[in-house]
């Protein structure tokens, strides 16, 4: 790896020997900061000294609402333009699921210098969202949060247009600092350091205020690529301003979380039933956690506690009763305002991408609620977030009621799960037999049955296992799904042999109408392929297959086309005939396939009608999961958290129809990504993130805007009729809908219409009557199917008690052959009579060839030591067949040339070694 370069020397400014600063060392932590105290040896932040705000704070005293107008309204009047946030999902990234940092907004391409920011300069306050400090949370008052808005002002500095650098960024902050906040220049201490994220790098300055860094200014000027550190051609300012923290310096208050949500806190200690200890106490051990700013793990926090304790003096348990509640409580008042913005934002809890992680923070939030034995729900917790940050977020009440819908089904999905955990882990515990309860069991446990790891440690401790549960589990699971997967690419055949040559001209775009075109071979592939210099062959993208069809060569004579494939701006046509006798130069006359080409556009364009239509039905939460197209039916994938009803399906065909009906125009056209994105939102990336400069972008009039590179037919009443055939979850938090569009849809009801008439002359009924028909005759079905079985029922008990009965060690062995295939009546009918007959050990064989088998025994015999599912477990497994269960009870099946007088046997003969 190259060295990382030195930021001390690019960090002497003139704005620091203007204003007579001066540079030191830290001796407690090493770092060089910038002081106007020449007596100062330390750095003044935490911990190298304690915080000097709490109890006091600044002379203005700001709210949240106020210190972020304040910094906005500052940066315009300084020439920054304000922009609008992001979302907190970040959608227009495939290297990140969440916005972390406001920086991330510009990444790759803005900060590359490819695309033009939206403004320059720029400022905006960025609601952010990172889990890697999650289990610190609560513990270290406010200094670690989930969810943070990081205000900046943002300059991108390219060749030949310079903004503003390093000493313009300082001024800018001293002068917020001094006149906005009123924080007198003395207390500003500059701390030098250096930072790395998104695949850029440079040295920043930390500005400390009372022991505690309220920003940090960062200047990206090198590109990180494999360790080694290469200078930018755009080099930007990217500074963050803690938002939450410059409010809790201002109004000095015990904890961040009482400066940041105000009366809601209290709300929030009222419903979670928590005391608040005396502020006194509070303020002091505020003051005195801050040297433990530096500690990672929260058992060491816990230990300095103690120490905290002494220098308080008071009692370390009396202090951990008194804060330990009011910890978890700040966990799940910093975790409900997450929650909020990540569902505002479209986040669909899943067990996947994005959705785990949101699920994550909803567990972690429940699973404090439950520490803490309060009788609240969660939904309740999060609507009171609504509404407190809903006037300065509309979008969150605009959504309030499928936010608080997704979060109440959340909730029902956790405590099945505490119960399913509960069986499992007990099964897990016997199969291990105490063995290989690992860290690694813990998080497969959580990761793949969502089971919290205290569970887990409570059933372990009643079978006299400990089991630790690191104090950072769930910052250890958050780091294995921040990011998508990242898969080294699979390089297409031939990637290298097309680099010579040229680009292919697509006619699919100019004209998708296009049946048949000319064109020249540029290159002929390993007697399989060639490669033109213009095609209407569609290659295969975005879900939608290529084209076939032919090409025809100059001397006679065809070569069937039966797949394209575009790599690196060539198309190649992958063809099935003699390939010997092309020859580069030669002219081919292309057709591609009409009505398959028809059907695929039909149901491209059907696609992004059928995801808006979905999207205004269901909530635009929705989102496309996937797709793929094809001639008569094809499938989309969509984000919800449950299933799709009837009536909302009905909904949503009815609207596409509608669309489809109306006629409207389809325009496609080519754009600047910036433009795109500033016209049309992140939205556009519903097929995922599109890796290029300039975006082809498809617009149904007043309905729906995508970036697509598909081909889709100029007006949706091209489409035809719309026609969903089955919705169903695919996984948790996805829904799958498969349809038909066009003559592929026409085809399939006119076979559904034959059908019902079929049936109708079945059950000899009218067409118009044929539904009420079909229900009487399942209603009369059920009828004669319950009598039916109640009989057998009758017969069955006759059967056991006729038979008889042959006696081995003092117990009374019965095994019935019977024609009842009903594994509930086998097992009622086994159970009354075990219960009623104390010796008894029944065997019954069900069905057709008598391969179900059912086995209870009496309590006398249990007492014996006949134990049910562990006999017919043994007894199966030699008779070629398989069982378990209960002590009492217990079921199986056996191959059906096994005899009733062979299972007898083989049970006498386990009954006698006991």
């Amino acid at each position: 790896m190259a060295r990382r370069p030195d930021p001390g020397e690019s960090l002497r400014l003139e704005f620091f020997e203007e204003r007579g600063y001066v540079r030191k060392r830290c001796p407690k932590c090493g770092e060089y900061f910038w002081t106007l105290d020449p007596d100062r040896e330390v750095c003044g932040e935490a911990p190298c000294e304690p915080y000097g705000f709490i109890g006091g704070g600044l002379s203005r005293k700001l709210t949240i609402e106020e210190a972020r107008e304040g910094f906005l309204s500052f940066m315009e009047s300084r020439g920054h333009t304000r922009i609008r946030r992001y979302p907190v999902v970040a959608r227009w990234r495939d290297d990140l699921f969440l916005t972390s940092a406001s920086i991330v907004d510009f990444q790759p391409y803005v900060t590359a210098g490819l695309v033009p920011p939206p403004a320059n300069p720029l400022t905006i306050s960025q609601p952010c969202i990172r889990l890697k400090d999650i289990d610190k949370v609560g513990l270290t008052m406010g200094r670690h949060l989930t969810i943070f808005e990081m205000m900046a002002h943002h300059a991108f500095n390219r060749p030949g247009q310079e903004i503003y650098w390093k000493e313009r960024t300082l001024e800018l902050f001293h002068e917020y600092a001094t006149r906005v906040l009123g924080i007198p220049e003395e207390e500003i201490i500059y701390k030098e350091g250096w930072w790395e994220g998104g695949g850029n790098a440079g040295p920043d300055v930390e500005p400390i205020v009372r022991g505690l860094e309220i920003a940090t200014l960062v200047f990206m000027e090198y590109k990180v690529t494999d360790g080694r550190y290469e200078k930018m051609d755009t080099r930007v300012v990217d500074t963050g301003y803690g938002l939450e923290r410059i409010v809790w310096l201002s109004q000095g208050t015990p904890t961040a979380f009482d400066a940041i949500y105000g009366s809601l806190t209290d709300a929030f200690l009222d419903r979670l039933g928590v005391r608040r200890p005396d502020v006194d106490l509070l303020n002091r051990y505020s003051t005195l956690s801050s040297l433990t700013a530096k500690v990672e793990r929260g058992s060491k926090l816990r230990e300095l506690r103690r120490a905290i304790a002494d220098q308080l003096e008071v009692d370390p348990d009396e202090l951990d009763a008194a804060l330990t509640p009011l910890e978890l409580a700040y966990s799940v008042l910093d975790h409900t305002k997450t929650i909020a913005f990540m569902l505002a934002d479209g986040l669909v809890p899943s067990n996947t991408k994005e959705g785990y992680l949101g699920r994550l923070v909803i567990r972690r939030a429940l699973r404090a609620i439950r520490a803490l034995e309060a009788e609240v729900q969660l939904a309740e917790l999060v609507d009171l977030q609504l509404n407190y940050w809903g006037r300065q977020f509309p979008e969150l009440l605009e959504k309030r009621g499928r936010i608080l819908d997704m979060v109440q089904l959340e909730e029902q999905r956790f405590r099945e799960t505490l119960q399913k955990g509960l069986q499992l882990i007990e099964r897990e515990l016997k199969r291990r037999k105490g063995k290989g309860l690992t860290l690694d069991f813990l998080m497969e446990l959580y990761d793949s049955h969502g089971v919290p790891p205290e569970l887990a440690a409570d059933v372990a401790k009643r079978h006299g296992i400990e089991l630790e549960v690191p104090d950072n589990f769930y910052e250890l699971i958050a780091a294995r799904h921040e990011a998508p997967e990242v898969k080294p690419p699979e390089l297409p055949k031939y990637v290298e042999e097309v680099e010579a040559l040229p680009g292919t001209e697509l006619l699919y775009y100019e004209d998708p109408y296009a049946l048949r075109f000319e064109a020249r071979v540029v290159g002929v592939l390993g007697g399989e392929a060639v490669v033109l210099d213009r095609t209407a062959f569609y290659p295969e993208g975005g879900g939608q297959p290529s084209d076939i069809g032919f090409l025809r060569l100059e001397g006679g004579g065809a070569l069937e086309v039966v797949r394209a494939e575009k790599v690196k701006d060539r198309v190649i046509h992958y063809v099935k005939g003699d390939l010997s006798r092309v020859r580069v130069g030669d002219r081919v006359e292309g057709e591609i396939d009409w009505p398959r080409r028809l059907s695929l556009m039909r149901h491209h364009t059907g696609t992004h009608v059928l995801l808006e239509s979905a999207k205004r039905v269901l909530g635009d939460h929705v989102w496309q999961w996937g797709a793929q197209k094809g001639e008569k039916e094809s499938r989309l994938d969509i984000t919800h958290y449950k299933s799709v009803s009837d009536e909302e399906l009905r909904r949503i065909e009815l609207l596409a129809n509608q669309i489809v009906m109306e006629n409207r125009p389809v325009r496609t056209k080519w754009m600047p990504r910036q433009e795109a994105e500033r016209i049309y939102g992140f939205e556009i990336y519903q097929g995922g993130v599109v890796p290029d400069l300039t975006l082809r972008i498809v617009e149904i009039e007043d309905f729906n805007v995508q970036a697509c590179a598909g081909t889709h037919v100029r007006r949706t009443g091209e489409i035809g009729p719309i026609k969903v055939w089955r919705a169903r979850r695919i996984q948790d938090g996805v829904v799958r809908l498969e349809f038909s569009s066009g003559m592929a849809a026409v085809e399939r009801l006119l076979e559904a219409y034959d059908r019902v008439k079929r049936i109708s002359m079945v059950v000899g009924s009218p067409l118009e009557k044929v539904e009420s028909a079909v229900e009487n005759l399942v209603s009369e079905n059920r009828e004669l199917s319950k009598r039916l079985t109640a009989a057998l029922e009758r017969l069955l008990e006759v059967s056991i008690r006729e038979s008889s009965p042959a006696e081995v060690n003092g117990l009374e062995l019965r095994v019935v052959p019977v024609d009842l295939t009903d594994r509930k009546a086998l097992t009622d009918a086994a159970d009354s009579f075990a219960r009623s007959n104390p010796r008894a050990v029944l065997c019954l064989l069900g069905g057709s060839g008598q391969r179900q088998v059912v086995l209870a025994v009496g309590e006398e015999a249990a007492k014996r030591g006949v134990h049910a599912g562990k006999l017919l477990s043994s007894v199966l497994k030699r008779v070629g067949g398989r069982g378990g269960g209960q002590e009492r009870m217990a079921w199986g099946s056996i191959p059906p040339e096994v005899t009733p007088e062979n299972l007898a046997e083989e049970i006498a003969e386990e009954l006698r070694s006991l």
